[in-house]
């Protein structure tokens, strides 16, 4: 009975104001029609109120906007340096040094398989799959300049190896101060550490490069793909070419079945050939962003 009441006077009061409403309206209507005067009289205040309700109302809600647009920012900044120390904590640091194990390579002394030359100023390796335009990243020219805020004769060997990619392949002519300008500026450098893992990929992207990973780690793949005209960009351990993580380019093969590489670190490893197996045993445990293993080729 109480509930009838109740929606019975809420009824009564609705239809009461929408009367009201409908009269007010049509006396309106019918005052803007005889006397123009009184009409706007009598709506000038209520317009201007209503605009400046309006007005009030956009304002807030601008500023509501413009308070979560920041807060968006915020928040999203955080993620990414969250996203960062993440994947930071878990890259091996690349400064370069000495390597852990000195003797392994085998040199090589017979210019039929590799050797070292100069063509038009610019050092090149000999005798891979594809002949590489050589760079040091300790070089002169460029191992005191930034790559970030870090000297890329110390953590360059990411920019380094790939400059060596690129300008063999032909796709750009670039060099290692060139390389690492552009992958700080697409955030692959990481502070005091040397590369992210996705500065491969990301590479090979914006370099116009096919970059794949093989289904297996083994000596065998490793043969098969270098063979068939592409070359390699190894992340590698502890052992014969680091003391902590280091970037190189395993560029081809010897008759033996053995590796060649190009270390952007040393002139002395790129002219030795490696064991297969020992490249494969030496790789770095890392298995993010198709770590530790990419392979590079013309599309």
């Amino acid at each position: 009975m109480k509930k009838r009441k109740k929606h019975k006077f809420r009824n009564t009061l609705m239809i009461i104001i929408l009367l009201i409403l409908c009269v007010g309206g049509a006396e309106l209507a019918v005052c803007y029609w005889v006397d123009r005067p009184v009409f706007y009289k009598i709506v000038t205040p209520v317009r201007r109120q209503a605009v400046a309700a309006w007005n009030a109302s956009t304002a807030w809600l601008d500023d509501r906007r413009e308070q979560v647009a920041d807060k968006f920012a915020e928040i999203s900044e955080a993620i990414e340096e969250k996203r960062q120390e993440k994947e930071q904590a878990e890259i091996e640091s690349q400064e370069a040094g000495e390597p852990l194990l000195l003797e392994g390579g085998m040199t090589i002394n017979d210019p039929e398989v590799t050797e070292l030359v100069v063509r038009d100023g610019q050092e090149i390796l000999t005798g891979g799959a594809v002949s590489i335009a050589y760079f040091a990243q300790s070089d002169p020219a460029w191992k005191e300049q930034r790559y970030g805020s870090d000297p890329i004769g110390s953590y360059g060997c990411g920019p380094t190896a790939l400059a060596m990619a690129v300008k063999s392949f032909g796709t750009a002519d670039t060099d290692p101060a060139q390389m690492a300008q552009w992958c700080a500026a697409q955030g692959f450098w990481a502070v005091r550490s040397g590369s992210y893992h996705t500065i491969v990929r990301g590479v090979a992207k914006g370099y116009g490069l096919v970059c794949t990973t093989p289904s297996r780690l083994t000596a065998e793949e490793l043969r098969t793909q270098l063979s068939g005209g592409r070359i390699a960009v190894a992340l590698m351990k502890p052992g014969h070419f680091t003391s902590t993580g280091h970037f190189i380019l395993l560029r081809g093969i010897t008759l033996e079945g053995n590796i060649l590489v190009a270390d952007p670190n040393s002139r002395a490893r790129s002219l030795q050939a490696w064991d297969a197996q020992m490249i494969i045993d030496e790789l770095s445990g890392s298995r993010d962003s198709g770590a530790p293993l990419w392979f590079l080729s013309l599309p």
